[in-house]
């Protein structure tokens, strides 16, 4: 028998894993470097609720 996974937001969790970053972002001017955080931000802020249940479970 399968172990019970846990769902979050309705969402089936799986087993955590190391993610490791494929891509880096490269941002030389100061418009690209306020764009990427700008997006970062937005990312974090849309998704916080999800991010602190993920990191409390």
């Amino acid at each position: 028998m399968a172990p019970k996974r846990k769902v979050l937001y309705g969402v089936e969790l799986k087993p955590r894993t190391i993610i490791r970053p494929t891509t880096e972002v490269k941002a030389s001017t100061e418009a690209e470097k306020s764009d990427v955080l700008r997006a970062a931000r937005k990312v974090i802020s849309e998704h916080r609720d999800v991010l602190i249940a993920l990191k409390d479970r």
